[in-house]
């Protein structure tokens, strides 16, 4: 199991279906750091948003971000961006 599928196991156990509850994944390159943050953010409308780091990956991933970002949209069905 690659790091990316481990990643995905623990976004369909965080994700929960609640009503008027909006779920989204988001990647961040941090480009100072060399890291990626990936985290799992979701908030009920006219509530704060909770954001959950879920996983921190090397660098070396940079040039597959597009990659994983399409393979976890696939699998989820949740929305995700890059920033």
């Amino acid at each position: 199991m690659t790091e990316i599928d481990e990643i995905i196991v623990q976004i369909k156990q965080l994700f929960t279906k609640k009503p008027n509850t909006i779920y989204e994944v988001r990647i961040v390159d941090e480009v100072y750091s060399g890291m990626i943050n990936i985290f799992f953010e979701y908030y009920k409308i006219g509530y704060a948003t909770t954001s959950q780091q879920i996983a921190r990956l090397e660098g070396t991933y940079r040039e597959q971000i597009p990659a994983i970002k399409q393979q976890i949209k696939h699998e989820t069905g949740l929305t995700v961006t890059i920033k």
